[in-house]
């Protein structure tokens, strides 16, 4: 490798490894598909390695993809920190951020952790609850930013993100075509579990309580014990538990709805935090 590689490319091939297809990345960088593999060509004939394992399903990173990926965050977190210091916008402060169990699977995660190589100045305090908490939580000024169930809020959010819902099992489980299925019920308010009921309900599917959860923890343990069926994102499907769509004439599954929330008169940084988490959740 010799010379100084080209921050548009590094910022191309982050992309394309967020997003895991060259079509996304392209849809995000406001670029043609065709563009942005020739900047993935360029970087791999500039650092004399493949990066990026391609198939009809999109990419996977190689060794030297994945070598290059830390590299390439800080790269461009560095640049990015440079350009807001010399424009004045410099971050700094703390962001409480909570949200629902179920979005620890998701790519939020990363989304979050890029937010922070951008902004190392920012404080994050990060906790997860029921979404009705959580509503109650913005309203009495304990988080800044919420990301939950938005049945549970009275306010309109400032972003709308959906996401499909399996569902699943062990792949131990034995279950009877002759009783009704066993379902994983989690206790309370869930807007999830009420169109799940529905469902069935519309396709003439009997089922009976295979198990009673409270939390998220407890719900995959009771899949993964063969308890019961229960609805999960497919994100976090455990490796030992199966995703049973189209199986015992199961209705398709509902989608997940979240909303983000942001605290009432929020600072430029809660407005920046919450615009960057919806915008990377959605891409």
């Amino acid at each position: 490798m010799t010379g100084d590689i080209d921050v548009k490319l590094l910022r191309a091939f982050v992309t394309v490894a967020d997003t895991g297809t060259v079509s996304r990345a392209a849809d995000r960088l406001a670029r043609t598909q065709a563009a942005v593999s020739m900047q993935l060509q360029r970087l791999e004939g500039e650092v004399g390695a493949e990066l990026l394992h391609r198939s009809p399903r999109g990419v996977t990173l190689t060794e030297a993809g994945e070598i290059l990926l830390a590299f390439a965050r800080k790269a461009i977190a560095i640049g990015d920190d440079a350009r807001r210091e010399i424009e004045g916008r410099r971050l700094v402060g703390r962001v409480r951020l909570g949200i629902v169990e179920d979005l620890a699977v998701t790519r939020l995660p990363l989304i979050i952790a890029d937010f922070r190589r951008r902004h190392p100045s920012v404080e994050i305090e990060l906790t997860s609850a029921s979404s009705s908490d959580l509503s109650k939580s913005l309203g009495e000024g304990k988080c800044d930013i919420v990301m939950a169930d938005p049945a549970r809020f009275t306010m309109a959010p400032r972003g709308h993100l959906s996401r499909q819902l399996v569902w699943a099992a062990s792949r131990m489980i034995e279950i009877d075509d002759e009783v009704e299925l066993p379902l994983i019920i989690f206790e309370g308010a869930c807007s999830w579990q009420d169109r799940m009921l529905a469902s069935l309900a519309a396709a003439g599917i009997g089922w009976k309580i295979g198990c009673r959860v409270s939390t998220f923890a407890t719900l995959i343990s009771a899949l993964r014990a063969g308890l019961g069926i229960g609805l999960l994102l497919q994100e976090g499907l455990p490796p030992d538990c199966q995703s049973l769509n189209g199986r015992f004439n199961l209705p398709p599954a509902p989608t997940a709805d979240f909303g983000v929330y942001l605290a009432r008169d929020p600072s430029r940084l809660v407005e920046e935090c919450g615009d960057f988490l919806r915008a990377g959740f959605e891409a």
